[in-house]
């Protein structure tokens, strides 16, 4: 978590130098598409573990202050020595948000329902056997972007995520997760 903490500083401190090499043109409008890929860490409330994940997100903007965005989550394991209660617990999210903008800043909420794809752990779970488990979910999400110009960004993004696993065995899959990292964006429709 110490981690995650400094790297958060460091991009704010990159988003903040660069402003003075930030572009004039506006970014942040209708035809924006922007890509993130990065690690992402969580916690999870019931089972008091962390997990890593790969997290990537794909989003388009409707207009200034509205987008739609698809983010997947693809299980990487426990960052504890203890071990995982989850063989796996991959996530799919699609919903919207709404953003809050000032220049090349961008700060916005959302809620993205969604899909997880779950299978237990057995040593941990006392179990024999297990089977995959898809489940739904549902989750909030606030984050920030500073677009240094009109190819790429730096984010940081938490997400709330609510769920249940009840496959085999009752888990509860509510957990925060947070990302942050460098994006790429591109403007499809030309500024008039």
């Amino acid at each position: 978590m110490e981690m995650i903490q400094k790297n958060s500083v460091l991009l704010l401190i990159l988003a903040v130098v660069s402003t003075a090499y930030s572009q004039n043109k506006e970014v942040i409008r209708a035809g924006l598409i922007k890509s993130e890929l990065t690690l992402s860490t969580s916690s999870m409330f019931a089972e008091k573990q962390s997990y890593f994940y790969t997290h990537g997100s794909l989003e388009g903007f409707v207009s200034p202050k509205i987008s739609l965005s698809g983010e997947c989550y693809y299980y990487l394991g426990t960052t504890g020595m203890a071990e995982s209660t989850f063989r796996y617990n991959h996530s799919m999210f699609f919903g919207a948000s709404r953003h809050f903008t000032s220049g090349n800043s961008d700060f916005y909420l959302g809620l993205q329902p969604g899909i997880s794809m779950t299978r237990l752990n057995e040593g941990p779970n006392n179990l024999t056997d297990t089977h995959i488990g898809v489940n739904p979910l549902f989750s909030t999400v606030a984050g920030y972007n500073f677009y240094v110009n009109r190819f790429f960004h730096f984010f940081v993004q938490t997400r709330f995520i609510a769920g249940e696993h009840n496959f085999d065995e009752h888990k509860n899959l509510s957990e925060i997760r947070l990302s942050a990292g460098l994006g790429f964006n591109l403007n499809t429709i030309r500024a008039k």
